[in-house]
């Protein structure tokens, strides 16, 4: 029963990466990040969004461990996870990343990120 539960867990946790990169938002998020670390007003201006709904987009991703924000000054800065990348989902989450970049939403997103 405990290998049962153990395996729940993993498809809970593929299910919720999965989830989370697969609304365009955040997959537009998370190719602006790969450019290097954002606030959220750089990536409101690259992406020519609202700050709410960046900020409710970066939350869903860092609940999932896909990005991490570390404090600088009064701003937040957000990045790509390590942990996510370099962990068991990096493999994919790089090679959804890497098709993404054809998008001509995603090229113009990172055209103004860099």
């Amino acid at each position: 029963m405990r290998i049962y539960y153990n395996i729940v867990m993993a498809l809970s946790e593929i299910s919720r990466i999965l989830c989370a990169v697969s609304e365009p938002t955040r997959l537009r998020i998370l190719s602006a990040l790969s450019c290097g670390k954002m606030c959220v007003c750089e990536l409101c201006a690259a992406l020519g969004l609202r700050q709410s709904v960046i900020s409710q987009h970066l939350r869903v991703l860092r609940d999932c461990g896909l990005v991490e924000g570390r404090k600088n000054g009064l701003w937040v800065d957000y990045e790509l996870a390590k942990s996510c990348l370099n962990g068991p989902f990096g493999k994919l989450i790089k090679t959804i990343l890497a098709q993404a970049r054809a998008d001509e939403a995603i090229k113009k997103d990172r055209q103004a990120a860099a």
